[in-house]
């Protein structure tokens, strides 16, 4: 099975710079097995076999910038060059497959293709926000699917109920869709109270909810109030295998009265069971195959499967209305 054009030539997050430390971390993109840890000079990937005799390298350990093999304790440093063979003075010209590296907005990121690095959400990056990462585990779940569901406004009522939308409290909201050369847009006009439960207690008033689509693979769901942003959930979706797909999300947050540590322990506890939800949504969209069909309220969702496959929408803005 192929991957989208996109997809393929892409840059992937592989791994949190600050999580990187003594262990090496095992991952997989689009299918292959990778191994990443710190060197000496920054991060570095390698694919997950060592060119002696094959053993996993993420079995092994990291020592002094170094990924050390649990087979025979060849030590491979940046460049994946061996730098060290226990009980030989003799290293030989031997390389482990090593993969380009690029550090940005706190993710270690790397690429099977050739792909330029994709454009991110400023709100990544923005030191005037409280800010941070949560990496949960991988899980059944197609990449495009994931990130259709994190900028999809139609299916909170339901998969959500309460906790995100109030499922029978719907008001008329006017949708403005903005299709560009490289991204793509979708701003919900709500001027109401929030109705779910975790909207009441981190936003208050909402005036307009904004979905925003960085391809190939991140979304950015936002959520303002009269004073301006109260709310942004950036995910950056990296595509594990086919069906098994690991979310990068990233919160932010203006500044204010609740310390940063408490916004993030409170924030990762409501938002446990809406990723649940969404991985039960998501496997079981899984389990059935066929073609989508496309919906009045898909506003976003062709622009993201356009880009996926290399080939961007025509750039178009237009209105809408839906009952949110």
């Amino acid at each position: 099975m192929s991957w989208p054009a996109a997809i393929a030539a892409g840059w992937h997050p592989v791994a949190e710079l600050a999580r990187l430390g003594r262990r090496p971390l095992a991952r997989r993109l689009l299918g292959e097995p990778l191994v990443v840890f710190a060197g000496e000079d920054g991060p570095v990937v390698l694919r997950d076999r060592c060119p002696h005799r094959g053993m996993p390298l993420s079995g092994g350990r990291v020592r002094e910038g170094r990924i050390v093999c649990p087979y025979h304790g060849w030590a491979f440093g940046a460049g994946g060059v061996c730098r060290a063979v226990p009980g030989s003075r003799e290293v030989p010209s031997i390389h482990a497959a090593a993969l380009p590296v690029r550090v940005a907005a706190g993710l270690v990121w790397t690429t099977l293709g050739e792909g330029a690095f994709p454009r991110l959400p400023p709100v990544l990056t923005d030191p005037a926000l409280d800010r941070f990462w949560w990496v949960p585990a991988a899980s059944p779940a197609r990449v495009l699917d994931a990130l259709e569901n994190h900028l999809d406004p139609a299916h909170p009522h339901h998969v959500h109920p309460w906790i995100v939308r109030a499922p029978d409290k719907r008001v008329p909201t006017r949708v403005a869709v903005r299709i560009e050369a490289d991204r793509a847009s979708a701003t919900y006009h709500e001027q109401t109270q929030a109705t779910g439960l975790i909207p009441r207690l981190f936003e208050g008033h909402r005036t307009t909810s904004i979905g925003r689509l960085w391809p190939p693979l991140t979304g950015e769901v936002a959520f303002e109030g009269p004073r301006g942003l109260r709310l942004s959930i950036a995910v950056v979706f990296a595509p594990e295998d086919h069906g098994v797909t690991r979310p990068y999300a990233h919160f932010a947050t203006p500044r204010g009265r609740l310390p940063a540590w408490l916004k993030r322990v409170l924030l990762k506890a409501f938002h446990r069971p809406i990723l649940a939800q969404d991985r039960r949504a998501l496997a079981a969209q899984m389990s059935r195959e066929g073609a989508y069909a496309i919906g009045p309220l898909d506003f976003l969702g062709p622009a993201i499967w356009a880009f996926a496959n290399g080939k961007p929408p025509e750039p178009r803005v237009y209105e809408a209305e839906m009952l949110l």
